[in-house]
C-alpha cells in the first residue's frame, strides 16, 4: 500500500475498534461472552442476517448490545440519529462477514486479486457503484454484497464501520445541503479510492514483475 494512503480512523477510535472486535468475536460463538454478558453469537449473527435495514433492526439484540456499548456508553460518540442510523448499517453488514481482517483497509480488500486469478473481488465498476450510492438502503445492501464477495478471506471490520459512520455523516450533511469537508482526506469517496486504486496497482505490478522474472 502507498504511503499517501490516509490510514488513520476518522469517527471511531482504538477504544471502538476492541468493542467492534470483541462484538464480532462473540457473533461467531453459540456461547459467547460481550461486554461480560454470555450470548447465543449465533442466533444474533442469524437474527441479524434475516432482518435487513428495512425491517427495523434495531429490534434486534445483536445491534442492541453494540449500540449500548459503542454509542450509549461512550463519550466519544454523539448519540445522533446519523450515528445511531450508521450503526443499524454496519451491523447488518457485518452479519454477513466470515472473519475479522485488520490487516488492511476495508477498501484496499476489495481491490485484491481473488487467489488463482485475475479478478479483483470487487470490479471497479461495482465499487464505484457502491460510492455513488444515494441512500442509506441501497449503500447497505451493495455493502453486504461486497462483504459476501470477500468470503473466508473477511473484512477490516473496524475501517468498514469508521468508513460507514463517515459515509452517514456526509449523506446527512448533503440532506442538509451542508458543504461538504475542505479537507479531501477527510472525505469518504477519496480515503476509499486511495485505498482501493493503490493495492490494485501494486497487485499489477507485482504481477508483472513476476512475468518478467
Amino acid at each position: 500500500m502507498s504511503d499517501t494512503t490516509p490510514k488513520e480512523l476518522i469517527i471511531l477510535n482504538d477504544n471502538h475498534k476492541k468493542i467492534i472486535d470483541e462484538w464480532f468475536s462473540m457473533l461467531q460463538q453459540r456461547q459467547g461472552k460481550f461486554n461480560g454478558i454470555s450470548y447465543n453469537g449465533r442466533k444474533l449473527r442469524a437474527e441479524l442476517r434475516r432482518n435487513s435495514l428495512y425491517e427495523l433492526i434495531c429490534s434486534q439484540a445483536g445491534y442492541r448490545i453494540l449500540a449500548d456499548k459503542l454509542i450509549d456508553n461512550d463519550s466519544k460518540l454523539a448519540k445522533t440519529e446519523v450515528h445511531y442510523y450508521a450503526l443499524k448499517i454496519f451491523a447488518n453488514v457485518a452479519a454477513f462477514a466470515e472473519k475479522n481482517n485488520d490487516k488492511s483497509p476495508f477498501a484496499a480488500q476489495l481491490s485484491e486479486k481473488i487467489k488463482g486469478g485475475e479478478r479483483n473481488y470487487l470490479s471497479e465498476l461495482r465499487f464505484e457503484r457502491l460510492l455513488t450510492s444515494e441512500t442509506p438502503e441501497e449503500f447497505c445492501q451493495r455493502l453486504i454484497r461486497a462483504v459476501k464477495l470477500r468470503g473466508e478471506k473477511g473484512v477490516n471490520l473496524t475501517s468498514l464501520a469508521d468508513g460507514i459512520f463517515l459515509w452517514m455523516q456526509e449523506w446527512d450533511a448533503r440532506e442538509h445541503g451542508w458543504p461538504a469537508d475542505t479537507n479531501p482526506f477527510k472525505r469518504l469517496s477519496v480515503r476509499w479510492e486511495m485505498d482501493y486504486f493503490s493495492t490494485k496497482n501494486n497487485t499489477n505490478t507485482n504481477t508483472n514483475t513476476n512475468t518478467k522474472e
